[in-house]
Parts: C-alpha cells; structure tokens; sequence
C-alpha cells in the first residue's frame, strides 16, 4: 500500500462522493477505528496551490475581497429597497434580481477565502478565491444590465409617455447611485483575485 496517501487526512466518508470533480484529488483506504470497527479514511493526494503573494500583500487582498463583497450586497440591497413605485414598468428591477444569484455564491466564496498564504487543497482554492472572483464578474454584468435598462427606461419615459409612468424622484437617482456604487465594488473584488498569485506544489511537498 502507497505512503503516499498518509498525508493529507480527511475524516468525512461523504466527502468526496458528493464532489465528483475533485474524486482523483483524493484516496479513501479502509482503516479500523479505535473501537475495533472498520471506517473509510480520507487523505489529500493531489497538487497543492500555494499563493506567492508575501504575507502583508495577501492579507490586504482577502480583507478588500471581503469587504468590498460586503460593499456590493450592501448596495444591491439598498437599490433594491429604494426604488419608488409605480413598478409595473420598470423591467430594469427583475434584471438587477438575478445578481442575488451570483452574490450568494460570492458571500460563500468569501466566508472560505484562506487567511494565509499557506498550501490548499485544490478544492479549498476553487471554493474561495476563484468563486468569489467569477460570482463577482457574473454580478457586475448584471448590475450593469440593470443599469443599461434603467437608462433605456429614463430615456423612454423622456421621449414618450410611459401608461402609469410616477414621475422622476430623488430616490431614483438613490437608486442609480446604488448601481454604480455596486458595479464598481464588484469589478474591483474581480480584480483583486486576479492580483492573487499562485504556484502548484507536489503533494509530498507539504505537510500541512
């Protein structure tokens, strides 16, 4: 039987049957617990992914992703609340909706993004910090297509009557402000994951 199983351990046996992509990063070897009865026994045996930031540059990086994800469901929200109504014909509220979908997926990547620069399993890199990047790109597409739309609205209802059109109002530009505010935060959390630089280590190659 392979050493090479014995270093990274992880003890849950449903860990990788509900994670097919990351099977082969992993090896289950049938083991006897302490009370004499048999168990399935986890070990890491893929690559390592270790950030090459230096410590004080990396710890900067994850604490702006975080916060600046913060920024962003903050001022989705805030759009959200502040729009005036009539709402019948406002299609730019739907479209800025679907960005709750890709910041909930955002909020998880942040919460498991690492506070070290130490080695990660493949899938803990992949949960945090490319999650949290690409759920932040998806979202400043969306908000931008709220924003485009709501544009599109403003210039209609200037141009032509809009049937139940309530007319412009500070919490209107509220609104847009929000978008923008949102837009901006997330681009920048795009950014600041790419700004984070990785290395591949064999798996013998730490110990953690």
């Amino acid at each position: 039987m392979s050493e090479k199983p014995l270093q990274s351990e992880k003890k849950s046996n449903g860990y990788v049957v509900r994670r097919y992509r990351y099977t082969n990063d992993y090896q289950v070897i049938p083991s006897l617990n302490p009370k004499g009865g048999r168990e399935n026994r986890m070990f890491y045996i893929g690559s390592w992914i270790h950030p090459t930031n230096d410590e004080v540059e990396f710890k900067r990086l994850i604490f702006g992703m975080r916060l600046l994800t913060a920024v962003a469901v903050a001022a989705v929200l805030a759009a959200l609340a502040v729009l005036p109504g009539p709402l019948t014909h406002k299609w730019f509220l739907p479209i800025l909706v679907i960005s709750s979908f890709p910041l909930a997926y955002q909020i998880m990547g942040a919460v498991m993004l690492p506070a070290k620069t130490t080695p990660m399993e493949r899938r803990q890199y992949d949960k945090g910090i490319l999650r949290t990047g690409h759920s932040a790109m998806f979202a400043f597409v969306v908000i931008c297509m709220s924003a485009l739309a709501c544009l599109i609205y403003w210039i209609i209802a200037v141009a032509a009557t809009i049937k139940g059109e309530a007319p412009y109002s500070l919490m209107d530009g509220v609104f847009a402000a929000m978008l923008v505010l949102g837009g901006v935060a997330e681009l920048r959390v795009y950014r600041l994951s790419k700004q984070i630089k990785t290395e591949l280590l064999d798996n013998d190659a730490y110990r953690p």
